[in-house]
This record gives structure tokens, sequence and C-alpha cells, in this order.
């Protein structure tokens, strides 16, 4: 035998001894509407000690950056793509027909895909129909809010309540923000073998503005309602501690990262706060975007503080990059994985001169655009009577009080002209459309049959290939299973709308079974195949040529 050969045996032998790198648990919390202003270690006057102990046991993003508003934070964050892709351009209200496509891969069906168990506690927001269900997109267990807000007490909305545990409405007492705290803690305290993905968005300090007595009594010296929101605040953040003291209390060797951070910027006529930042939730402004967040995972990241802007469309990738073997998702990403960064190392350039959006088509204020990269912002507010448009060095000017519009024109056109490409992504009967009216309560009376299946099996379990692709007029589907069970074999678009039905019924354990997929009057473009049946999916994506 060769040194070489030698050499080489050595590195796998080593290889096969090493210990495999475990996969993280990962908890995702997210607050309702609270600003950059709101929490203590920015300077707020409310008590914020758990979060404030986060922060400096963890890395502070202060250049955090989300969405104006709420469902499309949600759906960027879930996704790691931009949710204008997806339709979700406003909050998804009760009359809208849209929610989170299934041709989407979200976090919680990625981490399954590499062995998590998942589970969601709190708000959802992003459909309140059966196809867009937590439970479709990679959820093992739901409790939660499927709207965007009800009675902190109660659960009840103007059409009636939401609060449900799977797809079963559920009656029970007790403030909102503990019932979700009372649920992940029992959550975080199951033994198991698995890594745990546990997504906690809250609805606090969203409105309504209602709060225990005893909390609101601690800031009996604030006028309302910031004194409301102020204890709703202080409430959250000892639900925050309850949920820090299980996992730093859990027995489980497993290390766990946690992520905090808000869904969009607050606003003052609603009690919130964005310190030094101009605009306010719904706005391009920093006050609408800018947001607090913090990364806690001290068996991996020293304590420090990020000036450097980190997307809320970058949790997806960069919690995917601590998970050793994860698989990208089949759709691209938007977003970048900041682990690096997060672990000390200096922001590429890439990352620094990378332009974000944020927009919003139909504010009751005009539409708001909004264009920046880690040194220039280019915002524009378009109304019936004029547009107002500002160029800011963002970097120096958070305040965005210094317009440098009329010196830096050439540059501020190229960020405007990127910017109206990116709202043209908009698409037809997108979120929040204009001629919605009739809001709708919730009906889950038919989602039993497609969400109390078994978990979704590994691909092995359930095989699909579509050939030729790309293709022109006609290709064929191979379905393979592992067990004989009934399936439907459906076309989607790239929002996850069925297109077509190619096939219903069975396929044979073990047998190929091939579905015709024939042009018949399509338009040229990208499609996915999605197959479902027996509590197993696959999906492919497909071009059709021209």
């Amino acid at each position: 035998m060769s040194v070489r050969q030698v050499f080489a045996l050595c590195a796998v032998v080593c290889a096969l001894l090493a210990p495999a790198v475990a996969q993280p648990n990962v908890v995702l919390i997210v607050a309702d509407d609270m600003g950059f202003g709101d929490v203590g270690y920015n300077g707020s006057e409310i008590a914020t000690p758990h979060l404030d102990q986060l922060a400096a046991e963890g890395v502070v993003l202060d250049r955090f950056y989300t969405s104006p508003l709420c469902s499309p934070s949600r759906a960027g964050l879930l996704t790691g793509r931009y949710p204008i892709r997806m339709g979700i351009n406003e909050p998804v209200t009760r009359a809208d027909t849209v929610g989170l496509p299934q041709a989407e891969t979200t976090l919680a069906e990625a981490l399954k895909a590499s062995g998590y168990e998942t589970s969601m506690v709190g708000k959802w927001h992003l459909g309140d129909d059966c196809p867009y269900h937590p439970g479709l997109h990679g959820f093992d267990a739901f409790l939660g809010m499927l709207g965007g807000g009800a009675n902190y007490y109660n659960r009840l909305t103007i059409v009636g309540p939401d609060w449900w545990r799977g797809v079963a409405p559920v009656d029970t007492g007790g403030y909102t923000t503990d019932l979700i705290a009372d649920e992940a803690v029992e959550v975080l305290s199951v033994p198991r073998l698995k890594p745990l993905f546990l997504y906690l968005p809250f609805t606090a300090p969203h409105t309504p503005l209602q709060a225990p007595e005893e909390d609101i009594a601690l800031y009996a010296s604030l006028p309302e309602p910031r004194r409301t929101y102020a204890a709703m605040v202080t409430n959250l953040d000892r639900s925050i501690g309850r949920i820090m003291e299980t996992i730093r209390a859990s027995s489980s060797e497993r290390e766990t990262v946690v992520w905090f951070l808000s869904d969009n910027g607050g606003a003052a006529e609603l009690g919130g706060d964005n310190g030094p930042l101009r605009g306010k939730k719904g706005q391009s402004w920093e006050g609408g975007i800018r947001v607090p967040s913090v990364v806690w995972a001290p068996q991996r990241f020293e304590p420090r503080v990020i000036d450097h802007p980190v997307w809320y469309l970058d949790v997806f990738p960069t919690v995917m990059g601590l998970v050793p073997g994860a698989s990208p998702p089949l759709l691209p990403l938007d977003g970048a994985n900041q682990g690096p960064q997060l672990a000390g190392e200096r922001p590429t350039d890439t990352l620094l001169e990378r332009l974000l959006y944020s927009y919003r088509r139909t504010g009751s204020d005009g539409s708001w655009l909004g264009v920046q990269n880690a040194t220039w912002k280019y915002t524009s507010r378009r109304t019936s009577e004029n547009v107002a448009q500002g160029f800011f060095r963002i970097d120096l000017d958070p305040s965005e009080q210094s317009d440098s519009l009329s010196t830096y024109r050439p540059m501020a056109q190229a960020f405007q002209e990127a910017g109206l490409a990116f709202a043209d992504l908009t698409l037809p009967g997108a979120s929040s459309d204009i001629t919605l009216e009739t809001e709708q309560p919730a009906d889950l009376s038919d989602c039993p049959g497609i969400l109390s299946v078994p978990s979704p099996p590994g691909a092995s379990d359930l095989g699909l290939r579509v050939g030729p692709n790309p293709f022109s007029t006609s290709a064929t589907i191979e379905v393979t299973s592992k067990e004989t069970r009934f399936v439907i074999v459906e076309l989607m678009d790239v929002v996850g709308r069925r297109v077509r039905t190619l096939y219903e019924g069975a396929v044979t354990a073990n047998v190929p079974r091939g579905v015709a997929l024939r042009r018949g009057g399509l338009p040229s473009g990208t499609y996915f195949v999605r197959v479902t049946g027996g509590g197993g999916s696959a999906l492919a994506q497909v071009t059709l040529a021209r």
C-alpha cells in the first residue's frame, strides 16, 4: 500500500469515527408591531429585562429589516423569498382568497426534511383556508390564530372566534400572550430524540391594546395608548423570559439557537416607539422596517453587535446554514446566509452592495417603495396628488433627515428603476385587493381529511420524475411509491395555484405510474408538478418551452 493510500484510508477512518455535528434546536420568536425603540437595550422606558439579557448574551442585529407590514414579513421570514412573488403585498384579510402558496418551501418544511420535529404556536396570518393551513406548510402541530388579531381574553374577532388546535376550534380562557408562552414551555419540556423547530409568532403588542391590570399599573405615569402598549410589551418580555428559562434549564445536550425579531415597526398612535427612526408601520421609512432583533446561540456565537443590514429574508438561509446536511429548497432564495457574519466574519461586498426592497401598494396614505443597500437608500411615496422621493446616506443618517436626491440624482434614479421593476412583480389578485370587501370567518370543516394524515415521509417513499424537462409539447410524469396508495397529481403555477388535475387514482407499490403532461394551450413558463397521497408529497419543477 502506498503512502498516499495509507493517508486516504486514515482520512476515511477518522471521518467515520468523528462525532456527527448535532443539529441544533431552533426557536424563532416574533413580536407583533414592536418598534425599534420599544426594548430596554435600545433605550426604552419600557422594562424588558429578559430581552435585554438576550441581547447581552447574543448577537444584536442593529440593522435588521422586515417588510413594512405583518403578512408580507411572515411570508418572507418563512420562505426566504420576497412575498410579492406569492401575491402577498399586504396583510392577508378574511376577505382574501390568497395565502401562502403550497409551491413555496417553508422553513418548517425544509427543517422537517432534515429530520426535525416542527411546531407552531401563535399568529399565522398567511391565509385561513385549508390549503394555507400551517399543517400543510410543514408544521406537525399548531395552536394559535389564523388571522391578524383578536381579543386577548376570548380570541373573538368581528366575524367570530379565531383560536385553533390543528383544524379544531378551541375555547379557552386566559390572556393570549400567556397561552402562547404556556404552550411553548410545554413543547420545549417534552423529551425528544429529534431536533425541534419551534415557531413562536406572538400577537403582542399588536392591537387591540389589552393587558393585565397589574402590568398596566406599572406604567401609571405614561399616557394612553403608550401605557397599555408598554404593559403588553413587559408582559411579552416576561413570557420570553419563561421560554428562555426553560431552554436554559433543559437537560438535553443539544444546543438551542433562538432568533428574536419584530415583524415590522411600531406606530405612535397605537403606542409604539421607533426611537430616532423616521416613520412607522406601513411605511418604507426606517421606522416602518428597521426593528429589534437578536440571535442567541452562546455555544456558537460570541456576544456582539452587527451593524450591517440583515434582512428578514436572510433568516431562512441562515438557519439552514446551521443545520448539517440540509438541502436547499427548490425555488431560488432572495435572502443570504449570514451565519459567517454571526460568527464574526466581516460582511462581504456582495452583502453590503445587494439591493433590498420594501413595498406597500395600497396604504391609506399612499403607496410606499424603498430600495437600499448598506450605504444608500431611495424612498418614494406615491399618492393621487404627487410622488415624494428621497435619497439618503442611510449608514450615516438613519433618521433620514438629510436628503441627497439632488446631489446624487443618477444613482437615485438607478435605485428608483430597480424599485419600480420590483413593484411590477405584483400579481393579479394580490392580498388585500381593494375590490375585496366581505370578510368571512375561517371554515376548516373540510380540512381534517387533508390534515389528519401521518407526517410526510422522506423523498424515498414517494418518488417523482418528469421528462423531458424542459418540454415543448408533451412530457411524462413518473410516480413511484413504496406502498400502494391513492394519489393526486396536479400541475401548479409558480404562485401555488392549481392549473390542472392530471391524475387521480392508485399507484401500486414499487410499480412506476406514468402520467401524461401535455401543453394543451398552456403558456410557456415555469410550473410545478405536485403529487400527494397517503400522507406523502413530492414536488418537481418543470419548464414549458416556447
